[in-house]
């Protein structure tokens, strides 16, 4: 969902706000139907896309304003959609193919002078972006307040400096935040600077103590930063922990679950959905709509064999770390049903290793000729083991035990056991201004302030 588009002296500026409180924002140069991006959240990519068709536009660049610790960039998937050009800072950590910039720098949007002005502080490689009378602060700066700067690389004294660059801009430039927490939608620098505790400190120690304040990293952190620099999204494997970060922002990803009906009957994952090994190949169509895919089993084996069976599907294939042992072991929501039963690989090494004792004994006390049977299995392990084709586990998927009436998914994927707004700084009552209502819990990346002593 976005704001109505409201036009500018030369651009289209269409807001798209979520409901953590992040805004991404979408400029249009209305005479060539060019268009940027600021900010795009993974799950607001479609919503984008959208607009551009309903506006006739076409992106030709997108970017980040700093690398985002609170949620899923959509920047790099975005361009891989539209073609166009993502921008990175030169001291950004993504290992993605992008174009680097080094503000201050500036580019034609059109006939738009896009500036890009240096706004360290939150984060190493903030950018602010100044448009036709807008500057996109990202988290350097907030209405009422600014980002925190106690993440790694954070420093409240580059924030200091960055401010006195807002300063030195024109007073009506409009302020289009990264986040609004409780706030107005935007500001002007001449608002800020009468209303705003932090943008109107002009004592840079006194500003340093305001901010020396901290507060809990953001929910599954790690895995957010490890997602937005390219390290984990196209990687053969995901741990849980990633998966169910991924899943929750991203509404283009699915957890395919490849074991037996009974097993997925006992415990899942919630919103996963289901289709057995030894059916996966023939009905890899029913996953057109899927843009990645997480296989799940128990513990990994059999989704790499999905996945195997799967290659060439357009959608990004990984397996699950660890399959439902790891994600259980994590601490991850399951949906569990009332009747439990062995995974198919532990019935497939219980039936194995019942049969090759039997044998044993059989071949040593009664009859040589029997220490065929011990042989046989282990032919047809070792068979298994080099084509991915395991005759037994088809033929026990298919027993009664092993198929029951499965139970409808849960909608809305996996959920991440995380609040949605973790990151947030509680803010004393004396700096309430500072992007209120800031109640613990609720804010993603604005700065725990200290009163200050020095006035």
């Amino acid at each position: 969902m976005s704001t109505v588009a409201s036009i500018s002296v030369r651009l289209t500026v269409e807001t798209f706000p979520h409901e953590d409180g992040c805004r991404a924002y979408l400029l249009i140069d209305p005479a060539t139907h060019q268009a940027l991006a600021i900010d795009p959240r993974l799950d607001q990519i479609g919503a984008i896309q959208d607009s551009l068709r309903r506006q006739g536009a076409r992106l030709t660049h997108a970017l980040d304003t700093h690398t985002h610790a609170d949620h899923l960039s959509g920047v790099h998937e975005l361009c891989e959609r539209t073609g166009a050009v993502m921008l990175a800072h030169a001291r950004a950590k993504t290992t993605r193919s992008c174009q680097r910039v080094s503000p201050p720098s500036s580019w034609k949007l059109g006939e738009t002078e896009i500036r890009l002005i240096p706004a360290p502080g939150h984060t190493p490689d903030s950018l602010a972006v100044l448009a036709d009378g807008r500057l996109y602060t990202g988290d350097a700066l907030f209405v009422g307040g600014a980002g925190r700067t106690d993440f790694p690389g954070g420093s409240a004294e580059e924030l200091y400096e960055t401010f006195r660059r807002f300063e030195a801009l024109p007073a009506e430039t409009v302020v289009m935040p990264g986040h609004v927490y409780g706030t107005a939608e935007s500001s002007t620098l001449a608002a800020e600077r009468a209303n705003n505790p932090l943008f109107a400190e002009r004592d840079r120690a006194a500003l340093v103590a305001r901010m020396g304040g901290s507060a809990p990293e953001p929910a599954n952190m790690l895995a957010i930063l490890r997602h937005n620099m390219g390290q984990m999204a196209d990687s053969p494997t995901i741990a849980p922990q990633d998966a169910a970060v991924l899943v929750r922002q991203d509404p283009d990803t699915l957890f395919l679950d490849v074991r037996t009906s009974a097993e997925y009957a006992a415990e899942h994952i919630a919103g996963a959905r289901r289709i057995g090994l030894e059916e996966v190949g023939s009905r890899g169509g029913e996953l057109a709509q899927a843009r990645r895919i997480v296989l799940v089993c128990r513990t990994g084996q059999r989704a790499q064999l999905a996945a195997d069976r799967l290659a060439g599907h357009s959608a990004r294939l990984q397996v699950l770390e660890g399959g439902m042992v790891a994600w259980r072991a994590a601490g991850l929501p399951i949906a569990e049903g009332a009747k439990r039963v062995l995974g198919l690989d532990r019935q497939v090494q219980l039936v194995v290793g019942t049969m090759v004792l039997i044998g044993t004994l059989l071949g040593a006390f009664v009859n040589p000729w029997l220490l065929l049977i011990p042989g046989f299995l282990g032919a047809g392990l070792s068979f298994a083991g080099a084509t991915g084709t395991c005759g037994l586990a088809m033929m026990l998927a298919r027993m009664p035990w092993n198929r029951v009436a499965e139970p409808a998914a849960a909608g809305g994927g996996a959920a991440c056991a995380a609040s949605t707004n973790a990151c947030a700084a509680p803010m004393r009552a004396s700096e309430s201004a500072c992007a209120a209502p800031m109640r613990a819990g609720e804010s993603a990346c604005a700065a725990p302030t200290q009163q200050s002593t020095q006035r």
